[in-house]
């Protein structure tokens, strides 16, 4: 293998691929990039096996060839080389060399051919978005999959077309994220996938600012999405994603009319004194005043106060400060709508302005 690539382009492509790279593994190879020189240009690919990357540089390739190196210290020689042209060099004894002006470096690297082999997913499930309509399904439930690994479903996000909507759902079971579109005239046919939460943030990550469309491919195991010169490749999560509708609170004796920026930062700033106390933040409205209480022994007391449009009796109910600080940015709607129908029901968060975006909490005990 041989070619000449600038740095730049070397290395803002072995930054987007190194997020699939295993960081810790009995197998030494899943440590290294594999890189293979065709033509015209260059593959870099990496893979933990649950996931995989791989991103494509047009380059001047003067010998074809295949080699693999520690993705690491490939990464950290090339983003401390000077700028301009780098020529790459690999042997049959798998040693890369990499020479930029008066830098002279050698790698030694493993057979390209003992590297797991990552597959295209092919599949009659296709279909394609803007990069806009694919990050803010991405953006606005991601953040509510579960931590927890001994619920494998919750760790991802359910992605579904049932014929009629596309539905991105998140839920740790303490708080539920929906985001709804009518799905676009490329969606082949409807399709159940439950995707990692991982490699949804890696999609989110690499899709950047980009206005470009996005194809997206799943199989029975895989789903694959193309975003320019990158492609995702990830497993499935297997399992069955609870029943998400029966979650959503359909009937309300309460609702609050509120400011969401005032409303936020109200929040933000009561859960400073709630963090030691279960993140617990306490919510009274009555006569069109809200007011958002905070106390813990060993840190004080905090108290807010906002007006709103009140419907129904008076409220008292607590939430998971943490709950209401991650739903709320993600939000359009200036007036945010919460809807209530008791101290011990979910709260229903909804805005004019996001239509097909609904948010559940949980309440917390008030005592």
């Amino acid at each position: 293998m041989h070619l000449l690539i600038t740095k730049k382009h070397l290395y803002d492509a072995l930054h987007t691929v190194s997020r699939a790279v295993a960081s810790r593994t009995t197998l030494p190879i899943l440590g290294h990039v594999l890189m293979e020189a065709q033509q015209d240009r260059l593959i870099l690919t990496t893979t933990d096996l649950e996931m995989g990357m791989t991103c494509v540089i047009p380059v001047d390739v003067m010998a074809p060839g295949m080699v693999t190196v520690p993705q690491r210290i490939f990464q950290d020689v090339v983003g401390n080389l000077p700028d301009g042209e780098i020529a790459l060099r690999a042997d049959e004894r798998n040693l890369l060399a990499l020479s930029s002006r008066k830098s002279n470096y050698t790698i030694h690297g493993l057979p390209a051919d003992e590297y797991p082999a990552i597959a295209a997913v092919t599949s009659e499930m296709t279909l394609t978005l803007p990069a806009p309509v694919l990050r803010e399904l991405i953006r606005k439930v991601l953040f509510a999959a579960s931590h927890d690994e001994a619920r494998q479903a919750l760790t991802g996000c359910l992605f579904q077309h049932d014929g009629h909507r596309i539905t991105m759902v998140a839920t740790d079971t303490h708080r539920l994220a929906i985001r709804q579109m009518s799905p676009p005239a490329s969606a082949t046919s409807p399709f159940y996938a439950i995707l990692p939460a991982r490699a949804l943030q890696e999609v989110l990550r690499v899709l950047g600012g980009s206005d470009d469309e996005v194809t997206v491919s799943i199989s029975d195991r895989q789903a694959q999405f193309e975003i320019g010169r990158t492609r995702i490749l990830t497993r499935l999560i297997e399992g069955q994603f609870p029943v998400y509708e029966r979650v959503i609170p359909q009937g309300h004796e309460k609702r609050l009319s509120i400011n969401r920026q005032a409303f936020y930062e109200a929040i933000r700033r009561a859960s400073i004194v709630a963090k030691t106390e279960s993140n617990k933040v306490i919510l009274r409205c009555q006569d069109g005043v809200l007011t958002i209480s905070a106390e813990t022994g060993d840190v004080g007391k905090a108290y807010e106060e906002l007006p709103v449009q009140q419907e129904g009796d008076a409220v008292e109910i607590a939430f998971n400060a943490e709950y209401l600080q991650e739903a709320l940015p993600v939000m359009e709607s200036d007036v945010i709508s919460l809807a209530l129908s008791g101290p011990l029901n979910p709260g229903l968060i909804t805005g004019s302005d996001d239509p097909e975006y609904c948010y559940v909490a949980m309440p917390m005990q008030i005592l």
